[in-house]
């Protein structure tokens, strides 16, 4: 990833909003057809627009024998200097299990429109909009659920509050609060003083929100994470090693929600491959909950068949890509 040129003031506020966007070529997607274990898997890229009327690139990958049955899926959440690329560390965990898993660059990052990243902010109207063109036109996807890493964890939260029927989220790394993070960040990187950093912010957040067109005290995400229904469940996933965004904040963040959660920590660092079990023990907690889900949903609309399921709800500032591995197959990439 090429480093972003910057003027004298932009270094202030601009690597917030625009950090290296991360380029890649869709050979790096791995191949269209390719084998997940025993799983014969197929990949579809396909493009949509989103509310801001920007496009947006995204990938999903379906196990062959389920595609034309009701299934569950998850929509990955990449961090702000990554893409939907990231979505291929998932792969090996869910695609077997027969949860499908649809991949997405968000605006302003990857092979999508936008000039900038909001952290979280226009990203979860992004889902919202994705969320929207599954129902519309992958009619055997029947719950949808959200598994985010670093920005793309505290998106799913936010998604979650703007759209109830993402009810199981999987929050890899989230930052609790975008101003005390980067306060951390200054102090912690910089040794810049509490006082010096209350000066610089304020001329941060009338930038950003003159150029970016958001506000970055909306991305308080204590506050919001309390607004979700109880019955959505979240595993919350922390590196014991993340210098970026330290343990406390995913703590903070399962402290702080009512509904169903799992806090695991894990040895390593924000951006280091997560360990077998852990991921493991993720899949496990989301066929649990989503079977849960399905029962109730079940008990409380019997009128309901599997044909109508779709009807049932179903900064990582600066920071490289996740280590991840290509899935392949005897088929020559394209």
């Amino acid at each position: 990833m090429k480093q972003p040129e910057y003027r004298c003031t932009e270094k202030l506020w601009k690597p917030i909003v625009r950090p290296p966007r991360h380029n890649y070529r869709l050979k790096d997607m791995g191949n269209e057809i390719f084998m997940v274990h025993d799983t014969v898997v197929k990949r579809v890229d396909f493009e949509m627009a989103n509310s801001r009327g920007l496009t947006l690139q995204c990938s999903l990958f379906e196990p062959v024998r389920i595609q034309d049955k009701p299934h569950t899926c998850m929509i990955y959440l990449h961090g702000n200097s990554s893409s939907r690329v990231e979505s291929l560390t998932i792969l090996e965990y869910l695609l077997p299990q027969n949860i499908s898993v649809c991949g997405i660059d968000l605006s302003g990052s990857g092979q999508s429109q936008g000039e900038y990243i909001s952290l979280g902010f226009y990203e979860s109207r992004d889902v919202n909009d994705l969320y929207n063109y599954l129902r519309l036109n992958k009619p055997f996807i029947t719950q949808i659920g959200l598994w985010g890493r670093s920005m793309g964890s505290v998106t799913a939260i936010l998604a979650a509050s703007l759209n109830s029927n993402f009810k199981m989220l999987v929050c890899d790394s989230p930052f609790s609060n975008l101003t005390n993070l980067c306060q951390e960040l200054a102090s912690n990187n910089y040794n810049i003083p509490g006082c010096c950093f209350n000066c610089f912010w304020c001329f941060v957040k009338s930038k950003i929100r003159k150029e970016a067109k958001f506000n970055i005290d909306d991305l308080n995400i204590i506050q919001i994470i309390q607004t979700l229904q109880t019955d959505v469940a979240i595993v919350f996933l922390s590196a014991k090693g993340d210098t970026l965004i330290g343990e406390k904040h995913p703590k903070i963040l399962s402290e702080k929600f009512r509904g169903i959660k799992e806090l695991i920590q894990f040895e390593g660092t924000h951006n280091s491959k997560r360990p077998i079990d852990v991921m493991k023990g993720t899949v496990q907690f989301i066929i649990a909950q989503m079977e849960k889900y399905e029962q109730h949903s079940s008990l409380r609309d019997t009128k309901v068949s599997l044909n109508c399921k779709d009807q049932i709800p179903i900064p990582d500032i600066g920071a490289p890509l996740l280590h991840s591995e290509k899935p392949y197959i005897s088929k020559t990439e394209k």
